[in-house]
């Protein structure tokens, strides 16, 4: 039995996962709509209603690859500069022109369109980001490139991602943007009858593992992972359904054929129980194992808790990931440690790794 997880866990969905993406086919639709009809989407909803997914998995699947060219842009240290760097990483090397950090951002993707001959679609994900950690000036610069950019004539499309909560802070956008929240579309918690009839029984069959007594076993999995006033975090039924693996995985006879399939039934999920219970031991888990590897691969004495500190520098208090160099995340670490550079570029790949963190985004 392989030891790689079928399921999400922390990631999002991307292109190839389409055939395992559940129970948003109505959002897919009216977001392909949404940015088919205007320059400029909004597209917001609260932490875990799988916003990022939405545009990776569903939308990227609803264009032919010859009718869009997504850039997918997030703030790292400032907004206007991973713009500029997602361009400039878009243009072939060979034709991008060496004063292209000079040029307005109108001309920039006017040679990235002359390249690809493709309507560019900026897409900002984690957009609140820009709001937590993002100065005035970089705001503003910001608000007034797109504004250019929309009253333009170039095959530039916008989409930006954001939580719910930070709406309020869009009021100077809208200043600068009148049409802001022209084209909105908010994403609601999945709904639990959708949950029940497609996404589960979906997930843990294209899974390649059988359900038994769905009726009884799905419904338990609603309950030991639904949030009363908040229903259900998709992230959250991610690990979940990965702790059952787990456990089903565990539980199988060493002697079994490789290729007998895993079961879920309503005695795992209670065995497993509730999913605070399964986040905390999720987390142990994987911080357990990463400091077993520092300890062979840099002969710590004591190498206990240096990844569970690293991980919580590039958390903010709003619970979003915050982007921070090597220098910027060992001043926040406690300096009687001795942490190297080396430590902190290990424990980050190794976190990727295990998918606790998408250094990519």
């Amino acid at each position: 039995m392989s030891s790689t997880s079928p399921f999400k866990l922390l990631d999002a969905y991307n292109k190839g996962d389409d055939a395992s993406y559940f129970g948003r086919k109505r959002e897919v639709a009216q977001l392909y709509n949404a940015v088919f009809a205007g320059r400029l989407t909004l597209l917001y909803g609260a932490s875990g209603t799988g916003k990022t997914s939405l545009v990776q998995c569903g939308l990227e699947n609803k264009f032919y690859p010859t009718d869009w060219l997504p850039l997918f842009v997030r703030r790292n240290q400032d907004i206007n500069q991973a713009l500029r760097q997602a361009i400039a990483t878009a243009l072939p090397e060979a034709t991008r022109p060496q004063n292209l950090a000079t040029l307005a951002l109108e001309e920039q993707l006017h040679l990235l369109y002359l390249q690809h001959f493709r309507t560019i679609y900026l897409i900002f994900d984690q957009f609140e980001e820009l709001f937590i950690e993002g100065e005035e000036a970089e705001q503003l610069q910001f608000y007034q490139d797109i504004r250019d950019l929309l009253q333009s004539e170039q095959h530039a499309k916008v989409l930006i991602i954001m939580r719910e909560e930070w709406l309020g802070h869009l009021n100077t956008f809208e200043r600068i943007v009148p049409t802001l929240f022209d084209n909105r579309l908010r994403i609601e918690r999945m709904r639990e009858h959708l949950l029940w009839r497609t996404v589960i029984p979906g997930l843990i069959r294209s899974a390649n593992i059988e359900l038994h007594e769905p009726r009884e076993t799905v419904p338990l999995i609603i309950q030991q992972i639904k949030d009363p006033r908040e229903g259900v975090d998709l992230a959250d039924l991610q690990v979940y359904l990965d702790r059952l693996y787990r456990k089903a995985a565990e539980a199988q006879a060493p002697a079994a054929a490789p290729a007998q399939k895993l079961s879920f039934d309503r005695a795992l999920v209670e065995q497993v129980g509730e999913i605070k219970n399964v986040l905390s031991v999720f987390l142990d888990e994987q911080m357990l194992e990463l400091e077993k590897k520092l300890k062979e691969k840099f002969d710590l004495d004591d190498p206990s808790n240096i990844p569970l500190d690293i991980l919580y520098t590039l958390v903010t208090n709003e619970q979003t990931k915050r982007s921070l160099d090597f220098a910027a995340i060992l001043e926040q670490l406690p300096q009687n440690r001795g942490i190297t550079p080396e430590v902190v570029a290990y424990c980050l790949e190794q976190m990727e790794d295990m998918r606790l963190l998408n250094l990519n985004d």
